[in-house]
């Protein structure tokens, strides 16, 4: 006995929309390197926060004082990394 389907409905060559689908479809396989990883963490961590009427309500009405105001915009930067000019 063979276990064979009867299949009459199967096209009979692989249309180029099918062939465009298995290409953009494919897996791949991405190899990151901590740094890169960190961020893409970070960039999923916001996306992925959960956002509550009080948190907007706290965004919206954020009190603004001039002592705020100084400390950001006279903040000390540190540079890190290797940067050149």
């Amino acid at each position: 006995m063979e276990n064979r389907a009867n299949v009459n409905n199967l096209p009979a060559e692989v249309s180029i929309w099918t062939k465009i689908r298995n290409f953009l479809c494919q897996d791949i396989e991405l190899t990151l390197t901590p740094k890169q990883e960190k961020v893409f963490q970070e960039v999923h961590d916001f996306w992925n926060q959960e956002i509550t009427g009080q948190t907007v309500h706290d965004f919206l009405f954020y009190d603004i004082t001039g002592e705020k105001v100084k400390n950001f915009l006279f903040k000390e930067i540190e540079i890190t990394g290797d940067i050149e000019f």
